[in-house]
């Protein structure tokens, strides 16, 4: 066993979590999947605030696109000032290397009615739903879940929630489960931010990893891209 090597600041895990990769019987043989261990746990990082220079610079532990690369978008409605929903169609993709993960995004919801019981909250916070695609690679036993997720608002990471899957599920779609080695799972992400932040960014934290068969350290990093303006 390596020692273990020291980690980026941000996010910060406990400590790499041992993967195990496939691996070839012999030249032209099938790959066989190996089990996952039972130590694995991605290592996910709650909202962090930045430096105010952070959003505009980019780092060697984060990956972020060009606005070329971001995908393209088509508009379906134009907010109103009652805020209705706007509704629009993207394509963007957003690659993990080393993993092979790819997450898609297809469509994004604006100003989603908030359901009744919540006036103080309506008043200072936008909901927004994220129709997402997460396969996850099927090289390492890695797992691709929706808490590895978040959106990028400014100096602000924004985490998923849960508190109104129930209340949307029916009107927009449910809740993105988690998409283990070689699954795709499609479904939404549903978000609480500020009203009238954009861009909206979305990020994918990669935990660390290390791979049980090798030794190998794969080093926690963020990748980003541009969703919508």
């Amino acid at each position: 066993m390596t020692t273990q090597m020291q980690l980026p600041a941000r996010p910060r895990p406990a400590g790499p979590t041992r993967l195990r990769r496939l691996g070839a019987v012999a030249a032209l043989a099938p790959l066989l999947a190996v089990a996952a261990c039972s130590s694995e746990a991605p290592v996910t990082s709650d909202p962090t605030r930045r430096p105010a220079t952070t959003p505009t610079a980019t780092s060697s532990s984060r990956s972020t696109a060009s606005p070329s690369s971001s995908g393209t978008t088509t508009t379906e409605a134009t907010p109103t000032p009652d805020a209705k929903p706007t509704r629009s169609l993207v394509k963007v993709r957003l690659d993990v290397p080393t993993l092979g993960h790819v997450i898609t995004v297809s469509r994004v919801v604006r100003h989603i009615p908030w359901p009744e019981g919540n006036p103080v909250a309506e008043e200072a916070f936008e909901l927004v739903g994220i129709r997402v695609t997460l396969a996850a690679g099927d090289r390492y036993t890695a797992t691709l879940s929706p808490n590895q997720l978040f959106l990028r608002l400014g100096d602000l990471d924004v985490k998923p929630t849960t508190e109104f899957a129930k209340a949307f599920g029916k009107s927009y779609g449910q809740v993105v489960g988690t998409a283990k080695r070689g699954e795709t799972k499609t479904g939404w992400l549903y978000f609480k931010i500020d009203k009238g932040v954009s861009p909206l960014v979305l990020e994918y934290h990669r935990p660390a990893y290390q791979v049980s068969t090798t030794d190998k350290v794969i080093k926690a990093q963020v990748f980003a891209r541009k969703i919508i303006d």
